[in-house]
């Protein structure tokens, strides 16, 4: 029976714990607080974060680099032997020889084809691009908590009804042992007692393991040390919603508009347009301009600060560069950005697809576990009348046990079953919601 059950249960894709937790309790943990939790210990989160610093400080230096640059270099040189004299470019034997200069130099681009003007584009759209990319690793983040939390509970509260069921049959295995003792009971109905009850502390043990395991896959999410001695705030017995319904096109736009997967692959789409922009721009030639300071010494010749001052000499200059052959690396540069955008192209194309295709997949699994469950609530109170019914004439002898264990068996599968729809309900419900941009991040950017 328990294995129809977890096959049931397994089918929910979620994860985290009680409905008997009270949330006054100090190491209790309420859905929003694990949700905060993943968001500032999480792997994923942490790491989205570095790429948008990444990313800012790309944006950074690809302003900077439209400033001139600054170079200063000082040497000193020592030589023994043959040499050639500094100041009358001579050579000069047996000598020992001490000199150095000293130089301040200064370039700057003045044109480069809008290069760099469009380098501070693509990366203003690479760094919106990794906000967005983190923003929705946030978010999926909290819908995969807000899964593994109710499968927490699903698990939690599968241990509870495991724990009933056993007590059920274990309260007709004391009654019937007595009536086994003085023969008022076929044996063999009074060993298929024994037998479900063996049976039910399997299931009650291997509920507890699965709940276990849930409580663990939890703690991962959050990346924090596993506590057993945990407890988790219980959900509303219902996720009934006053909001009027959407249709699976305003669902669609609602996510496109609140949601930053979309706004992500727009930007990765801008940035790999400036891309090719940028690649075009080296088919141009570039100018830029310099000036320097240069001085020297010679050892013996005066003092240092003198000569320095006598001996400093000025610069100022022009460097045009035209492009002529390059082994055609700018033109298989633009066709690699070419190909870029395309794909960036594609990505986008089918982002919005999956979107699409993925919120009309959310309205259908919300109303069919909303039938569900409506449907369950009547199957349940139908078998627990049928087990009654079925109970007591097992105990007036009417009927054997096996029709008596295949009542119980029902009503225990429609509890279960019930069960896992409601939170299946709960899941699809915030489903939803995080398409309609509901679910709101307990952590600010």
């Amino acid at each position: 029976m328990f294995s129809r059950i977890r096959y049931i249960f397994f089918l929910i894709p979620t994860l985290c714990l009680t409905n008997h937790a009270s949330p006054a309790q100090e190491n209790t943990l309420t859905l929003e607080r694990c949700i905060q939790l993943a968001l500032e210990n999480n792997l994923d989160a942490q790491q989205g974060h570095i790429r948008t610093e990444v990313g800012r400080i790309n944006l950074r230096q690809s302003k900077q680099n439209l400033l001139p640059n600054l170079i200063g270099s000082l040497n000193h040189n020592f030589e023994i032997g043959r040499a050639i004299d500094p100041e009358t470019n001579q050579y000069l034997n047996n000598v020992t020889n001490r000199y150095g200069n000293q130089s301040l130099s200064s370039s700057v681009v003045l044109f480069d084809g809008l290069r760099m003007f469009r380098t501070i584009t693509q990366q203003a759209y690479a760094y919106r691009a990794t906000q967005f990319e983190e923003q929705n690793i946030k978010e999926q983040l909290a819908l995969g908590v807000t899964s593994a939390y109710i499968q927490a509970l699903t698990a939690r509260d599968m241990v509870a009804q495991a724990d009933s069921q056993a007590a059920v049959t274990h309260q007709h295995v004391q009654r019937n042992t007595l009536l086994h003792e003085q023969g008022a009971i076929a044996p063999g109905d009074f060993y298929d007692l024994k037998g479900q009850y063996a049976n039910d502390l399997n299931n009650v043990n291997q509920a507890r393991n699965d709940f276990q395991e849930a409580l663990v896959s939890l703690f991962r999410l959050l990346n924090l040390p596993y506590d057993a001695s945990v407890q988790l705030a219980p959900l509303p017995e219902l996720p009934l919603k006053n909001a009027p319904a959407v249709t699976g096109e305003q669902l669609f736009q609602h996510a496109v508009d609140r949601l930053s997967l979309i706004k992500a692959v727009d930007n990765r789409q801008q940035q790999a347009r400036l891309g090719l922009k940028v690649a075009r721009s080296y088919y141009f030639p570039s100018l830029s301009a310099g000036a320097g300071l240069s001085s020297s010494y010679i050892h013996g010749n005066g003092g240092y600060i003198d000569q320095i001052q006598d001996r400093i000499g000025k610069n100022l200059g022009f460097t045009l560069a035209i492009p002529i052959f390059n082994k055609w690396q700018a033109r298989n540069n633009v066709s690699l950005a070419k190909l870029d955008v395309l794909d960036a192209e594609n990505i986008a194309r089918t982002s919005r697809n999956e979107l699409q295709q993925t919120t009309n997949q959310a309205l259908f699994n919300l109303e069919a576990a909303r039938e569900r469950y409506k449907n369950l609530v009547e199957q349940t109170e139908n078998y627990a009348e049928s087990f009654r019914i079925a109970e007591v004439r097992f105990n007036a002898g009417a009927i054997n046990s096996v029709d008596f264990l295949i009542a119980k068996n029902k009503m225990d599968n429609a509890n279960a079953n019930l069960l896992i729809a409601r939170y299946q309900w709960h899941l699809q419900q915030r489903i939803v919601d995080y398409y309609n941009g509901e679910m709101v991040l307990s952590q600010e950017d």
